[in-house]
């Protein structure tokens, strides 16, 4: 989708956990939320039900970018894991207890970009923003994360053509750079992220990404539009 204007808001809390997909005993975090976990959110807002969100945003009617706002840190908190198919006598066994270690982001805050062709959902995300309401509590990936969120306005964005070399705020998938400049000293990240799951929460597409993770801009060709938001200064591209 290529959008006119953008619904922008900031989402941040003290704690994140966004489980990569291929961790198991010890569960690591992504340094930034998926596709899905951020149209999980605004499901979340909107009040759509968890069972048909997926599909309400897909390529063909959404638009979405996401920057990172403060620089990524990770910590990692033990927990304590317990049978629950068991008596209630080996609940309360410490022999069953099983310390894990689990991987948290700590003080994060990202500037999401949001676009939609269905204007009834679009219309009703702005109004829940610009008042600070959402139907279900908001979390960072995991219930114990809870999030909140302030919304920086409506904008309207200039096209970037194709070819165009531009310093991008965002994430950008990593197969439509045509050519990175590595002109400062950057801490760039590559990941394969969940991009779109169906309704039976099957994912449907991953997508390699590019991201620095001190939210500085990289400087880059890319083969399709960017996108110019005049009033903060940002170029955005979706993923």
């Amino acid at each position: 989708m290529n959008p006119s204007k953008i619904l922008c808001f900031e989402l941040f809390g003290d704690y994140a956990q966004f489980r990569k997909f291929f961790a198991n005993m010890s569960p690591l975090s992504f340094s930034i939320p998926p596709r899905t976990v951020i149209t999980g959110i605004i499901g979340a807002i909107l009040g759509i039900d968890k069972q048909v969100n997926p599909e309400t945003f897909d390529e063909s009617n959404s638009f979405l970018a996401l920057r990172i706002i403060l620089p990524v840190k990770k910590t990692k908190i033990a927990h304590n894991y317990i049978k629950t198919n068991t008596s209630l006598r080996q609940v309360y066994d410490f022999k069953e207890h099983k310390p894990t270690n689990i991987e948290f982001l700590k003080d994060v805050r990202y500037r999401i970009y949001f676009s939609c062709s269905e204007q009834d959902i679009y219309n009703k995300l702005k109004e829940l923003l610009a008042s600070h309401c959402c139907y279900y509590t908001v979390s960072l990936g995991i219930s114990g994360c809870l999030a909140n969120f302030e919304y920086l306005g409506e904008f309207e964005v200039e096209v970037n053509p194709s070819g165009s070399r531009c310093k991008v705020n965002t994430v950008i998938p990593f197969s439509l750079i045509q050519e990175i400049f590595l002109e400062d000293t950057l801490n760039l990240q590559k990941v394969v992220i969940p991009a779109f799951m169906n309704n039976q929460r099957e994912v449907l597409k991953y997508e390699e990404v590019l991201f620095e993770q001190n939210g500085a801009p990289i400087d880059v060709i890319v083969k399709d539009n960017t996108y110019l938001v005049r009033e903060l200064q940002d170029i955005i591209h979706g993923f």
